[in-house]
């Protein structure tokens, strides 16, 4: 029966896959957001700005483009698409695979799968079919951000750091976990320094130094100009309350987000004082994936995939460990599914666009504060094995 559990959710995972790439080859124009990278790997080596103006276009570090190089040199270009979906969603299959040993690591070190693994795909999955329709670095992303609190939750600080770095590459909000962390966690700091050398030596990989050292000027200049959107459609917290009516004046908006980043540093050492690695990296967890959507000035719909898998895990959880509040793992469950409302047609995503996955958020984040008993057991240090 393990096994069959096992089975099945490597099968949906499969399945999405598959019929992504199918897609992808009928409809080779299809590229969503890809030709942004590509644009930026080929502009990187022909010494050329990757930064057009404006706030849309390549908002990446130029390490990511050094990073990318591969994919774009993959001919035909459909098959360099193919495969940058596949390391995507591979590393997100995989963020769930941990989080269901997570499930079923015993004190004993016994291991007993049974449906975590699927129940986990099925809920987590929905939300990944825009980012994975439109190629971005969400998918790769959430799953960092898994797999970055798994370690830390195990004081993998190597590992970890190594996650958080890739999260930075990926995308620069990724500098608020971060930052959260190199203030909370001690021994991840001089990992995290290192990777950021790291970070720093990879974008400085081409020819001219000079053009280099351009390029990531040009990227700050970019960054605080995007980072600042005018008329955007920002599925978060603030373009929720706009779709509702809500003036949403700039200091506001401001303040706000102040206010939430010093809350978010207050709770993650409040949780990490009251039980070491365990509460603080749960307490990462949950405030991270707040801050990359409802409280993102970035974020899209698409952007949700980021939160799935906490919601996901959190659902089980209460499904697994204590009867009387099994009730909010099935409200975890619809809100899982809801976030796949940008999917279910052209209707209902006019209907739901930007205000409805914020909302949800918004609404289920307070189930999310429990740390489930699982996430206490220890996980097998071979997990790690790469």
């Amino acid at each position: 029966m393990r096994n069959r559990w096992i089975r099945i959710g490597w099968a949906l995972l499969a399945v999405v896959f598959a019929g992504m790439s199918f897609y992808l080859v009928f409809n080779p124009d299809r590229t969503g957001v890809v030709p942004n990278y590509r644009f930026a790997s080929s502009h990187w080596w022909l010494g050329e700005s990757m930064y057009p103006g404006g706030t849309h276009g390549f908002l990446y570090a130029p390490t990511f483009a050094v990073l990318f190089t591969p994919f774009h040199l993959i001919q035909p270009a459909v098959l360099g698409e193919i495969v940058w979906r596949l390391f995507g969603f591979g590393l997100f299959g995989w963020g769930l695979w941990r989080l269901a040993e997570i499930f079923n690591a015993k004190s004993s070190g016994r291991k007993d799968f049974d449906s975590a693994f699927a129940l986990l795909v099925l809920l987590a999955v929905p939300a990944s079919l825009a980012a994975i329709n439109n190629g971005q670095t969400n998918l790769a992303l959430s799953a960092s951000l898994v797999l970055l609190c798994i370690s830390i939750r195990d004081e993998k600080w190597n590992f970890a750091a190594a996650c958080l770095t890739l999260a930075l590459v990926l995308k620069p909000i990724s500098v608020a976990p971060w930052l959260l962390a190199f203030a909370v966690f001690a021994p991840i700091r001089i990992p995290l320094l290192g990777g950021l050398v790291a970070v720093g030596v990879i974008g400085f990989i081409h020819p001219d130094p000079a053009y280099a050292l351009g390029q990531w000027g040009e990227f700050w200049v970019k960054l605080t100009h995007s980072y600042k959107p005018v008329n955007l459609r920002v599925s978060d917290l603030f373009g929720m309350l706009e779709k509702a009516g809500f003036p949403n004046p700039f200091p506001f908006n401001s303040l706000s987000r102040v206010v939430a980043s010093g809350a978010a540093l207050w709770f993650v050492f409040w949780k990490y004082r009251r039980g070491a690695s365990k509460n603080g990296s749960w307490g990462l967890w949950i405030v991270t994936a707040l801050i990359w959507t409802i409280f993102n000035p970035r974020a899209e719909t698409n952007s949700y995939v980021l939160i799935s898998p906490l919601l996901a895990f959190a659902a089980v959880s209460y499904w697994t460990e204590l009867k009387s509040e099994r009730w909010k793992g099935t409200i975890l469950a619809i809100a899982c599914i809801g976030l796949m409302c940008d999917g279910m047609g052209k209707p209902i995503y006019l209907a739901t666009d930007v205000w409805f996955k914020p909302l949800i958020v918004l609404l289920v984040s307070p189930l999310l504060l429990r740390m489930p008993e699982s996430w206490k057991l220890v996980t097998d240090k071979s997990s790690y094995r790469i």
